[in-house]
């Protein structure tokens, strides 16, 4: 009787799956996607060129959204892939980071990252010293802050800056100028930033040389709120 049972219970499978108009196609699994920065903090300048004095003193400025001090303690600025990573660690010494000053960005102002000494920009103090350097042809930038949560991601195809000028920059550009934020508030697409048009000026090199930036001081190219 049982096996009478079970012969007919297989019968009415194949019955079911040879009269059923199709099982669903399995889904396929969702590519990574790159998670919404929180724009909080953002990176709000790059000196990827370095300054006239050198094209090794670079920096880098981190510009603060909030009505409120932020502590960077834990969170990290990335670029880079695998063991050529260049990993700064905001609060710690450790990776590239070579001297953390301060961890906090005060309510709506500047955080300065200097590459290798304070003479980068001369007569603005840097709140950390890093080490590791900008490709001139390009990187992908990434803040993460203490639990790993994506802040800010700027050029993310890793190709040719959008904005920003070395030695020989295109006709009616200073040279050495930096890539600006055009719109704080806005995510770091190319099209959201702009070269600093050399007449809003902010600090001196290493040389006494007129930086071609605004380092903790208001983008020339800042978007009208």
């Amino acid at each position: 009787m049982r096996e009478h049972a079970a012969m007919l219970a297989a019968f009415l499978l194949l019955l079911l799956v040879a009269v059923w108009p199709g099982w669903p196609e399995p889904r396929p699994a969702a590519q990574a996607q790159e998670p919404t920065p929180t724009l909080e903090v953002v990176v709000n300048e790059v000196a990827w060129a370095g300054t006239a004095a050198s094209p090794r003193d670079e920096w880098i400025e981190l510009r603060n959204n909030t009505p409120r001090e932020i502590d960077l303690t834990g969170w990290t600025l990335v670029w880079g892939e695998d063991e050529a990573a260049v990993v700064i660690r905001f609060g710690a010494v450790a990776d590239n980071t070579k001297e953390v000053r301060t961890t906090r960005v005060p309510a709506r102002g500047f955080y300065l990252l200097e590459r290798t000494d304070d003479e980068t920009v001369r007569d603005v103090e840097a709140d950390l010293i890093y080490t590791g350097a900008l490709r001139n042809a390009g990187e992908t930038l990434r803040l993460f802050d203490a639990r790993g949560n994506l802040v800010d991601a700027v050029n993310l195809d890793g190709g040719e800056w959008p904005a920003g000028t070395a030695a020989d920059p295109p006709e009616g550009l200073p040279p050495y100028a930096t890539m600006e934020r055009v719109d704080p508030f806005a995510e770091g697409t190319d099209a959201n930033w702009a070269t600093n048009d050399g007449v809003i000026r902010n600090g001196h090199d290493a040389q006494g040389n007129p930086i071609n930036g605004t380092p903790k001081a208001e983008n020339s190219q800042k978007k009208t709120q």
